[in-house]
């Protein structure tokens, strides 16, 4: 479960980051465009009235003649946030859910906080949106829902990222929170049908999964199918269990780099503020 007072720790964490940018940027010099929109469109012949400052000087020492640069409004971005909440997810202490749906959570408020839209939706065998992007979405109304929603036993990560890529119809970012414990085929195919986004993939792991600290006669619990194995596990074992996982997670990062994604592992054990400026300055890449 998500407390309600990761909220609290959310809003100190951001009022320290803006006091931290803010003594940076002191002592420099303000731009004059500043919230003008800096996307080059083209020239235009100057004329009485015209702001002076756009003058480009290069153009005229050129021609001799005053061209005026134009520019287009900059859009803002809208962040999609992905969340799996399949039963391999509700495992560890916390679970990879609740952690990553904190990630999720301080994600969607750096996005209002950089006045930008934001979606919230999570996705095992079907697709759901919680939130209803606006950019001043009730976060702690996505906190209660997020606790609420129960599990669903299968990640259908292929069909839910192609269904969604189909809604995209501006310029966006998907973050896709998810431990990514199922076919990398499936990975790369829902990738691709997200082909004209800015693609973040965010692979939670539990502690436990990264560096078992059970050897010996384990019962062996699977967590979408409810099904049991007991068995013995050696050190040579846990040896070739942690080599096939980082085959696996390497898998993923190589499928990332080659559609021009951003891959970010983080543990449950990480601190959450910590994984949230890793996975933001991936967006912002």
């Amino acid at each position: 479960m998500i407390d309600i007072e990761f909220l609290d720790e959310l809003q100190n964490f951001q009022l320290a980051l803006d006091k931290h940018s803010e003594e940076r940027s002191q002592g420099e010099q303000s731009s004059s465009f500043t919230g003008q929109g800096m996307i080059f469109k083209d020239h235009k012949q100057y004329a009485p009235g015209d702001d002076i400052r756009k003058i480009d000087w290069k153009a005229y020492a050129r021609t001799k003649d005053y061209f005026v640069k134009r520019f287009e409004e900059e859009k803002n971005l809208t962040i999609h946030i992905l969340l799996d909440r399949s039963s391999s997810m509700d495992y560890g202490e916390p679970t990879k859910y609740d952690y990553g749906g904190k990630l999720g959570i301080a994600v969607a408020d750096m996005a209002m906080n950089t006045n930008d839209r934001f979606r919230f939706s999570v996705f095992s065998e079907t697709l759901t949106d919680i939130s209803s992007g606006r950019r001043n979405s009730n976060t702690p109304h996505i906190v209660e829902t997020l606790n609420e929603l129960r599990k669903t036993p299968e990640s259908m990560i292929e069909k839910c990222l192609t269904e969604y890529g189909s809604r995209i119809k501006n310029k966006s970012a998907v973050v896709i929170i998810s431990d990514f414990l199922t076919d990398t085929e499936e990975i790369e195919s829902g990738i691709e049908s997200l082909r004209d986004t800015d693609v973040v993939l965010v692979n939670v792991l539990d502690s436990e999964e990264l560096d078992p600290s059970f050897e010996g006669d384990t019962i062996l619990k699977d967590p979408e199918s409810e099904s049991k194995l007991r068995t013995y596990l050696s050190k040579r074992t846990k040896n070739q269990y942690q080599e096939e996982l980082k085959e696996h997670t390497s898998k993923i990062e190589e499928i990332a780099n080659k559609h021009g994604a951003r891959y970010v592992q983080v543990s449950t054990n990480d601190d959450v503020f910590e994984s949230l400026l890793e996975i933001w300055r991936a967006v912002n890449q």
